[in-house]
């Protein structure tokens, strides 16, 4: 084989593989779930719950995974434990989002509390299958999304 026959060889083995790098980076960001994370204290008569919210979705197909979990206070009851997934689709209307929850899987060695106690500091969504929550949605800045009920703002989920 001759330099030139070499040096072409080179060349578009190189170019192939970096083309087929970049492709596959674009396929596994498209394919990917996106993720955001929100700090929530609830706050119901005596009662008070500090929840974590991991909001994991993916928009081509409409779909996602809220985990939950935290601690449970209140003085005439036991301190309890939170731990759940909630799968859920949704519907956009521009910036509002209707979510609902398709199935609910409880961490059932972790989580301590029955479901009619969190109905109590959390909307039904979060606790029982096939149970919508409105929410709009509205990015802020680069890596943080504000949700809101009405004109209410209820928590940041920040990347």
């Amino acid at each position: 084989m001759t330099k030139k026959r070499i040096s072409l060889l080179i060349f578009f083995l190189s170019a192939g593989l970096a083309f087929g790098y970049l492709y596959l980076k674009a396929i596994a960001k498209l394919r990917a779930a996106e993720t955001c994370s929100a700090m929530v204290v609830v706050f119901n008569k005596d009662a008070q719950a500090n929840l974590t919210l991991d909001f994991m979705y993916n928009r081509r197909t409409l779909s996602g995974i809220v985990s939950v979990s935290g601690r449970y206070r209140h003085p005439n009851h036991p301190e309890g434990t939170i731990r759940r997934d909630v799968a859920y689709t949704w519907v956009e209307n521009k910036n509002t989002f209707q979510l609902l929850s398709t199935n609910i899987n409880k961490v059932d060695n972790v989580e301590s509390l029955p479901d009619d106690v969190i109905a109590t500091i959390m909307p039904a969504f979060y606790v029982y299958p096939n149970r919508q929550i409105n929410y709009a949605i509205k990015r802020q800045g680069g890596s943080s999304f504000l949700f809101s009920v009405g004109k209410r703002p209820l928590f940041v989920c920040s990347t």
